[in-house]
């Protein structure tokens, strides 16, 4: 039979049959059609929900009689209990009502404090039942916010691995704007297929929520397209303007999000949501969200899938910084092509200047249209270091770093002279050469180490042996331990050696 049909046969309006069928008392067949078929079974229990709500049951104890685990005799007795008190009651509200008639009071003399109680009705009960929108504004705000942070992070994730998209560098340049609105191009095709299909998005799933048409099917792709076109441009738009470098834009923003949530608490419908649209969730106005101990696993849920989306991006992250050759046997093209491309991951390929060559010299980038980056600075003189590689019988089995200067004559007045201890370069050269054979870990470890040393540490580990030597003169700590600003008239030398080698 149809929904109609059900109205007519238990005297219930068709938002109370859906509300019940949503709190899971029956569970209707769909016809070819998609609409709902309701049997003599399912109008039996809708009889039997409607009696005892009469008489006063929660719907939490409606499901424990039909799932059998309390007795209707003894419920029946316990509400028995209840309605004498009820009873007492009501005859004590029914003393007080001509008490206070006795007192002649009038509406602007009434002292409300000293009569006021709380009166139950139970024609109020179904009623309370007919509303089925119950919702919590943070619940939709985070359900969105949850399925944005997925679809960043798996375009980030895919960008890392295709491109090796340095996620640190992209945030500090402005990146962070153009992946929200790829996230949010991608969200919104996405959600108009699982809206049409489930009903819901992951973020929403997630937070039991759902959304269906008033007689319980789904949205059609129109439906569905018009819905999510609209809301994704004004949440969209909010956290755009949000992060613009603009006061007021973000002050918008705010106010944006903060007028839907406040036209959503007070159950107003959104300019987005179709007539007949309906929300449906988990929580009633007898148990609340939180009364229901299944939502904290919702949370847990929501929780779990946004550390798990932050985890993908780091993840990735590593990925992409990682040498491309990490096989047991390396060769001097491929330890130069892995110090390259981290450089290139860790500076920006448009920011390098120079690029390691295979002869363990260092030359002029040359970008596609032929231009050459020429870095200018005022130690110009300053020679590049230089690799050398040794070869063995499995391949490259020893890389060694050189940069060594001597000026021979104090500096002058008028000149000034900064460098850099090569600390960069040396983490480079130690991940494109040694991650085959050590850990991310080890590799860090080692790093500190030798940074912690001030560049002079020997160190024989799991079948590696490395060496390093670090002399300056003439020349003091600026600003950080790795900047370092030549003193004037005196003579600017240095030598720094570090090599690295598989002993076994």
């Amino acid at each position: 039979m149809t929904i109609k049909e059900a109205e007519e046969r238990t005297g219930l309006a068709r938002a109370n049959i859906r509300y019940y069928e949503d709190q899971g008392f029956f569970s209707p067949t769909r016809g070819e059609n998609g609409y709902r078929n309701y049997s003599e079974e399912d109008v039996s229990t809708l009889l039997k929900v409607k009696l005892l709500r009469q008489l006063g049951f929660s719907l939490e104890e409606i499901h424990e009689l039909q799932r059998g685990e309390q007795s209707l005799g003894a419920a029946l007795e316990r509400r028995e209990d209840g309605l004498e008190r009820e009873r007492r009651e009501l005859d004590q509200a029914a003393r007080l009502c001509r008490d206070i008639r006795a007192d002649g009071a009038d509406f602007y003399t009434l002292d409300a404090r000293r009569y006021l109680d709380r009166l139950a009705r139970e024609e109020a009960v179904i009623e309370r039942d007919r509303d089925p929108v119950r919702l919590f504004p943070w619940r939709r705000y985070f359900a969105r916010t949850l399925d944005l942070q997925l679809y960043s992070a798996l375009i980030t994730f895919a960008l890392q691995l295709n491109l090796r998209i340095n996620l640190l560098r992209m945030q500090e340049e402005g990146g962070t704007l153009l992946l929200t609105l790829a996230a949010l191009a991608v969200m919104a095709g996405a959600e108009i297929l699982m809206l049409h299909f489930w009903g819901a998005t992951p973020g929403k799933a997630l937070l039991g929520l759902k959304i269906l048409r008033e007689d319980g099917s789904r949205l059609s792709l129109a439906e569905a397209a018009a819905r999510t076109v609209s809301v994704t441009a004004f949440f969209g738009g909010s956290l755009l303007l949000g992060q613009l470098p603009v006061p007021l834009c973000a002050l918008a923003g705010l106010a944006m999000l903060i007028w839907a949530c406040w036209q959503v608490y007070h159950e107003r419908p959104l300019f987005w949501e179709g007539e007949g649209e309906l929300y449906l969730e988990g929580s009633t106005r007898e148990r609340a969200f939180w009364e229901n101990g299944r939502n904290y696993f919702r949370v847990a849920g929501w929780l779990a899938a946004f550390a798990a989306s932050i985890g993908l991006m780091v993840g990735g992250h590593f990925l992409a910084a990682r040498p491309p050759h990490t096989g047991d046997s390396l060769t001097a093209e491929e330890f130069v092509d892995n110090y390259n491309q981290c450089m290139a991951f860790a500076y920006g390929e448009e920011n390098l200047s120079r690029r390691l060559t295979v002869e363990g010299t260092f030359e002029d980038v040359e970008r596609d249209d032929g231009t050459v980056i020429i870095q200018i600075m005022e130690n110009d003189q300053l020679p590049d270091p230089v690799f050398s590689f040794g070869q063995g019988d499995g391949g490259l089995n020893q890389v060694t770093f050189t940069w060594e200067y001597d000026s021979g004559v104090p500096l002058g007045d008028h000149q000034i002279y900064m460098i850099s201890i090569p600390y960069q370069k040396v983490y480079t050269a130690m991940r494109s050469f040694l991650l085959r054979r050590l850990g991310e870990r080890e590799i860090n470890a080692l790093y500190e180490a030798l940074v912690k040393a001030e560049g002079n540490l020997h160190n024989v580990q799991d079948g590696v042996e490395i060496h390093s030597e670090m002399r300056f003169s003439g020349y003091y700590v600026f600003d950080d331990s790795s900047s370092l600003l030549a003193e004037k008239g005196q003579v600017q030398s240095f030598f720094v050696e570090f090599s690295m080698e598989l002993t076994e």
